[in-house]
C-alpha cells in the first residue's frame, strides 16, 4: 500500500507498506523525497512516531542534497553575455520551427538572464526565455520551448495542458520533465500563507542568531515581530522559498514603495523610477552560504520583469558584510544611508535592471 503523508516539517512522505519489507525504513532521495517504508504486520501510527524520531536527520540528509544541487556555476558577465548572443542566434530559430511543426502562434520573444524558471508566456503569447538554456542539451531546449508554445494555448497546468505536451513531445513529457528538474536547481518561490507563520519565525530566529554570533547589532531587538510577519503575509508580500517541499527562506518583495526611503544621504537613489523593495530576508542555518539570497534577488528581477518595473532597491546594516558583498556583485550601487523608523541606520542600494 502507497500512500503520501503530510509531514508538518518535511513536506510529503511516501509511505510504503509491504508483506516483503522487515523493518522500518527511511530514505532520501537525490531529488529530496522521503520514503517511509514498513512492514504490513506494523501500524502507520509506529511507523510515524520512528518519522518523527528521525526528523533531524532526514533535515540534515536534505541539506547534503541541497548543498550538492546547489553547487551551480557562477558564470562571468562575459560568459553571460556570450551565452545570451548564443541564445538570440538559436532560440528564436527554434521557436518559429517547433511552432510551424505543431501549429502554435506565439507573440515576440524576449531573452532574460532569468535562474528560477526556464521560460514563461504571457496573457498575450509573448515568450521569455532563459539565456541559461543555452547550457542544457537541444533535445531540452526544444522541450522547455514546447512547454511554452503549449501555454499559448492553455495557459495553465491543467489536465488539458499536459495531455497536449505530451502529444507534442511524443509520449515523454513525464520522463523529459524529470530530466529537466534533475539539471536546475530544486527550489520554489510561492507566496506565503498564514500556515507558514511558526516557520517563517523559526526561519527569523535562524537569521538572528546568525547576526548575533556575527556580531552585527541588526533585528536585535525583537525585529521583526509575528504582528509584522502576519501583515507581510495578509498583504500577499510574503514569499516562501521551498528546497524539495521544505521552507529554507523567506522574503518580503513589494512594488508599494518604502516610505523611510524618501530621505537619503550621500550621493542619492539613481532614479525616481517605480522600484522593487527586498525586505526580510531569512534563511535557515542548514542553508546558509549556499547562494539562496543571490536566488532571492534574481527572484526579484524576475518579477519586476513581469510587473515592468526596472529598478530595485534594499538596504542592510553597515556591518552586514556578506550582504553587503553579494550586492555589489550582483550590479547594485550603493546610494547613501537611508533611517528606519526606530532611528537606526542601514545602507541603501539600487540596481537599475536592463530593459
Amino acid at each position: 500500500m502507497d500512500k503520501v503523508y503530510k509531514h508538518p516539517r518535511l513536506g510529503d512522505i511516501q509511505l510504503r507498506q509491504r508483506w516483503t519489507t522487515s523493518r522500518i525504513s527511511l530514505s532520501v532521495k537525490p531529488s529530496g523525497e522521503v520514503r517511509l517504508s514498513f512492514p504490513r504486520l506494523i501500524s502507520t501510527a509506529k511507523a510515524l512516531r520512528f518519522l518523527e524520531e528521525k526528523v533531524e536527520w532526514v533535515l540534515q540528509m536534505r541539506a547534503k542534497v541541497a548543498e550538492r544541487a546547489m553547487q551551480g556555476a557562477d558564470y562571468s558577465p562575459e560568459q553571460i553575455e556570450a551565452m545570451r548572443r548564443e541564445a538570440k542566434r538559436v532560440l528564436p530559430a527554434m521557436v518559429e520551427r517547433l511552432a510551424q511543426q505543431y501549429g502554435f502562434s506565439y507573440g515576440r520573444i524576449t531573452i532574460r538572464a532569468t535562474r528560477s524558471k526556464w521560460g514563461c508566456c504571457t496573457s498575450k503569447n509573448n515568450l521569455s526565455l532563459s539565456l541559461f538554456l543555452m547550457t542544457l542539451p537541444t533535445y531540452l531546449q526544444e522541450f522547455v520551448v514546447l512547454h511554452e508554445l503549449c501555454h499559448t494555448v492553455h495557459h495553465n497546468h491543467s489536465a488539458e495542458f499536459h495531455a497536449l505536451l505530451n502529444k507534442v513531445t511524443g509520449g515523454r513529457e513525464k520522463e523529459l520533465n524529470r530530466q529537466l528538474k534533475g539539471i536546475r536547481k530544486n527550489l520554489r518561490f510561492r507566496k506565503g500563507n498564514k500556515q507558514d507563520l511558526e516557520r517563517i519565525m523559526e526561519l527569523v530566529a535562524d537569521a538572528q542568531n546568525w547576526f548575533r554570533g556575527q556580531g552585527i547589532d541588526q533585528w536585535q531587538d525583537g525585529y521583526p515581530t509575528r504582528e509584522l510577519i502576519l501583515s507581510d503575509i495578509l498583504g500577499k508580500q510574503n514569499y516562501i522559498i521551498e528546497y524539495n517541499g521544505v521552507a529554507v527562506a523567506t522574503a518580503v518583495i513589494s512594488f508599494a514603495g518604502e516610505p523611510t526611503y524618501a530621505v537619503i544621504k550621500g550621493k542619492g537613489w539613481l532614479n525616481e523610477n517605480p522600484y522593487a523593495v527586498v525586505h526580510r530576508i531569512a534563511v535557515a542555518d542548514e542553508c546558509r552560504r549556499k547562494g539562496i539570497a543571490k536566488e532571492i534577488l534574481y527572484f526579484t528581477e524576475e518579477l519586476c520583469a513581469e510587473q515592468g518595473v526596472a529598478d530595485i532597491r534594499i538596504d542592510t546594516h553597515c556591518d552586514n558584510q556578506a550582504m553587503r558583498s553579494l550586492l555589489k556583485k550582483m550590479g547594485y550601487a550603493h546610494c547613501g544611508r537611508i533611517t528606519l523608523t526606530s532611528g537606526a541606520f542601514r545602507e541603501a542600494y539600487q540596481k537599475e535592471l536592463k530593459k
